[in-house]
């Protein structure tokens, strides 16, 4: 695991926005580097954004720049919280929550 967390390109962006488009997504992450995929995190019931997603760079060195450049600043009006990840793996875009979006959401108030 922390092998794979090390050698990841992939990150996971927690505490957006739901209405945070894909397009806005990509063009604040392209500010470290050339992102190779985003992947929205969806509520498992709705199917609708929940309020995190996955983005993939290339390089590692990217995924770097995108962690201490862009962690904790404003993304559409919150502040998003970045941490490696070991890689995307289908499934894991819908939240885990019982409402079916994030466990934590369900204690958020905005």
């Amino acid at each position: 695991y922390h092998q794979a967390i090390e050698r990841s390109t992939c990150l996971y962006v927690g505490n957006m926005s739901y209405y945070t488009t894909e397009a806005q997504i990509y063009d604040f992450f392209a500010r470290c580097g050339e992102v190779k995929r985003v992947v929205m995190g969806l509520d498992k019931f709705q199917k609708t954004p929940c309020g995190f997603c996955f983005v993939e760079y290339y390089t590692q060195d990217d995924t770097e720049a995108s962690i201490r450049f862009l962690n904790g600043m404003r993304l559409d009006d919150r502040q998003i919280r970045l941490d490696r990840d070991p890689g995307f793996v289908e499934g894991r875009q819908y939240g885990r929550g019982k409402s079916g979006g994030q466990v934590r959401d369900e204690y958020r108030t905005d």
